[in-house]
């Protein structure tokens, strides 16, 4: 027996909408979830929407999206692990007829394997729909190999950033903020990040807070610019976290580094281990990023508006969700 449920579509590049399709019937390993919230990436999302996030196999038409929370509802033959009306969170859809998952979160209601869920309960659920995206920001803050207390630069004030900067908080560092929006600024400040506007402020903050460290989610030569000068030598390190589509070849520069004797790391993708950590630091209240979801979209016209401005280019806070709770 199939189902029909609300799900975002793309037909084509640049198009979005929301649009009825059907579920195949439950598989003997798989969970069928009820969504709560999807949780929006200005990055990946954006990407590919557009058709250019080249990691993976886009076929159209397709159901974006890779991270949400929902209720269990009901469980496959051989799934033993969970159980109906549990919280969990999850990353890739399956069954969907006539859509392509790519990778399908953005959807009211869809079955997941069960290798793909995660308890998460405990965890607000704004929170737990942005857990793959905070997870690689975990996973930036997990490469620093500075002692508690040493200073960390982060820059880019998006999810990703924002969410190295509580993680790399959480693990005792001392935190920087580079950003070049106030209005995402302004809430990881309240929540006792230090933070620098850089259009508005002077870099000299960053050279005296003295970081052995920097994380970087922008991936330009103006940004590695920001941190590179205030870098030690020999023991100071650069994490690449994040993902530049389109062919893009420099992120910094790499003569100037190998000079300076620095380390690098290139950080990417998710997995169990690191989601299972990021939710557990959601749990904790480490990494409140209910605090920075800044917009939520209910309803199909607000569905279609929040994923046209990621199209665009011009969502202003840190972190979006979509609540599926509303039909309308």
């Amino acid at each position: 027996m199939s189902h029909s449920v609300r799900a975002v579509v793309s037909a084509r590049p640049d198009q979005v909408a929301v649009e009825e399709i059907s579920l195949a019937p439950l598989g003997a390993d798989q969970v069928m979830i009820r969504t709560l919230h999807s949780g929006v990436s200005t990055g990946t999302d954006k990407w590919v929407l557009q058709g250019k996030f080249t990691w993976g196999n886009a076929q159209y038409p397709l159901c974006p999206g890779y991270q949400r929370v929902g209720v269990i509802e009901e469980l496959g033959a051989d799934v033993t692990a969970f159980r109906v009306g549990q919280v969990v969170a999850t990353t890739t859809s399956v069954g969907l007829e006539g859509v392509h998952p790519f990778w399908g979160a953005h959807i009211e209601r869809a079955a997941s394997a069960q290798g793909a869920v995660y308890p998460a309960d405990g965890v607000d659920p704004r929170a737990a729909s942005l857990f793959v995206s905070a997870q690689v920001g975990y996973n930036a803050a997990s490469r620093v190999t500075g002692a508690p207390g040493d200073g960390v630069i982060v820059v880019g004030d998006g999810i990703i950033g924002s969410s190295a900067a509580l993680c790399a908080r959480a693990r005792g560092f001392r935190v920087l903020m580079v950003g070049r929006h106030d209005t995402r600024l302004a809430p990881l400040a309240e929540l006792g990040i230090h933070t620098l506007n850089s259009r508005t402020g002077s870099l000299d903050a960053v050279a005296s807070f003295d970081p052995v460290a920097a994380i970087d989610t922008i991936h330009s030569l103006d940004s590695f610019a920001t941190y590179f000068p205030a870098l030690p030598i020999r023991s100071g390190q650069v994490v690449f976290s994040g993902h530049s589509p389109g062919g893009v070849t420099t992120w910094g520069d790499m003569e100037a580094m190998q000079k300076k004797e620095l380390t690098a790391h290139f950080v990417s993708g998710w997995t169990p281990e690191r989601l299972t950590a990021t939710l557990q630091l959601m749990r904790s209240g480490d990494l409140p990023l209910e605090r920075l979801v800044g917009s939520v979209a209910r309803g199909t016209e607000a569905i279609v508006g929040l994923l046209t401005d990621v199209i665009n280019g011009g969502l202003e806070p840190v972190a979006a969700t979509i609540e599926w709770g509303d039909p309308s």
